[in-house]
């Protein structure tokens, strides 16, 4: 075989130069886990945002005794406060997460360490409503206050409380890990990979 024939057979052969596109890039750019942690999180506080404000307006879509909604509404203003609380903080952790860059091993570090305390205050935000949440549901069943003051008295109610806290709290670890775990995880993979190669 002489070159003119190696030069027509590599001429003839079909090689496929894949068309890079700018949605092909924003979708590969996409898969990024710190993308991944920010939509999550944008998702997030829209949905948080849209419940707590929403939490507001079950006096009027349930049949609430009227001497519940004085009570019910000192303990919305309290949830409300603290829920605001982590929201805002949410919003600073997705605003600056934009500006961060996974291009050296010390802003992956930083971009590790930002998700991971994003990550430990949505853990706190979810304990820390759990018990409100979780105390709303006798004004949802319709009970007065002085039966909520036996209510709370009894042993029974009182452990299947604090059951449903606990429940509450390991739901709550079990979406966490689902929406932020396994990109957290990648993060710290590439770390690991940045400690192999020094």
């Amino acid at each position: 075989m002489n070159f003119d024939d190696i030069k027509k057979s590599w001429d003839t052969q079909n090689v496929s130069i894949p068309n890079l596109t700018a949605e092909s890039l924003v979708s590969s750019i996409d898969r990024l886990p710190l993308d991944r942690i920010r939509k999550n999180a944008r998702k997030d506080i829209f949905l948080q945002t849209v419940s707590i404000i929403g939490i507001a307006f079950f006096p009027q879509l349930y049949a609430m005794p009227e001497e519940n909604r004085l009570i019910f509404y000192v303990v919305y203003l309290l949830f409300a406060f603290v829920s605001f609380y982590y929201i805002i903080k949410m919003v600073l952790f997705y605003r600056t997460s934009s500006t961060f860059d996974m291009n050296s091993r010390d802003s992956l570090y930083e971009v590790y360490f930002n998700a991971r305390m994003y990550v430990q205050l949505y853990e706190n935000f979810c304990c820390s409503i759990a018990p409100f949440v979780i105390f709303f549901i006798p004004f949802f069943m319709g009970f007065t206050l002085d039966k909520m003051g036996r209510l709370f008295t009894n042993v029974g109610f009182v452990l299947y409380f604090v059951g449903l806290c606990f429940f509450v709290f390991f739901v709550c670890k079990f979406w966490i890990n689902r929406l932020y775990g396994r990109y957290l995880k990648q993060i710290k993979e590439s770390l690991d990979q940045f400690k192999a190669t020094e």
